[in-house]
């Protein structure tokens, strides 16, 4: 009986130990990237598209747009740096699981006029790290970006670039950043904030991660 209970012991502190701390952000070789989460973001005010072709719907933007603005970092990664900014060898890109979050938003909500946050920041924030599994990794450091909102009224888009461990889904680092767009059209436009988030993370927050 004690025999099985020292071995328990033992099996439950390497467990803990195992698990990855917000000092582990740095020594990681690989992060794990899961992708922009939209699952709880607003849209806010008129996401104009091309020439003629009006303003886009909440459709349009949950099944065209967000999906475009999900896998810019996987097909642009010239122009999206992410690796570079967190000083990384390796990225892998592992965004099945926000990609199902994504498609189950509720358009009825999904867009609005007025300034959005959220009310309960890191509830919210655990509640969307929680439910990011079915992935292609068990364990290690994976990062979302957490999208708060785009909002067209005052050309920014609010996001919280978090850090988490896959294991334990325990969240590591978060940071609200603000990025403002610059681009032509409705995709460039807004991936222009993503590349502004990112510069911001390797300027200015990357180091005080550590």
């Amino acid at each position: 009986m004690k025999k099985t209970f020292l071995i328990t012991l033992i099996a439950s502190s390497f467990a803990i130990f195992a698990q990855n701390t917000k000092q582990d952000i740095s020594k990681a070789n690989e992060i794990i990237w899961y992708g922009l989460n939209f699952s709880q973001a607003k849209m806010v005010g008129q996401f104009d598209q091309a020439v003629g072709a009006g303003a886009a719907t909440a459709s349009e933007l949950k099944n065209e747009w967000v999906p475009a603005w999900n896998t810019l970092i996987i097909s642009e990664p010239q122009n999206f740096k992410i690796k570079e900014s967190l000083k990384k060898d390796k990225i892998y890109f592992d965004i099945k699981p926000t990609e199902k979050m994504n498609r189950d938003i509720k358009t009825d909500d999904f867009m609005g006029v007025n300034a959005f946050t959220f009310a309960d920041a890191s509830g919210t924030l655990q509640n969307i790290v929680s439910q990011l599994s079915g992935g292609d990794k068990n364990e290690g450091i994976g990062m979302v970006f957490i999208v708060e909102s785009f909002n067209k009224t005052n050309d920014e888009a609010s996001v919280y670039v978090t850090l988490f461990d896959i294991k334990t889904k325990s969240v590591l680092v978060t940071e609200r950043i603000v990025g403002k767009p610059k681009g032509i059209g409705l995709r460039n436009f807004w991936a222009g904030a993503i590349k502004h988030i990112i510069k911001q993370i390797d300027d200015r927050y990357y180091d005080s991660w550590k």
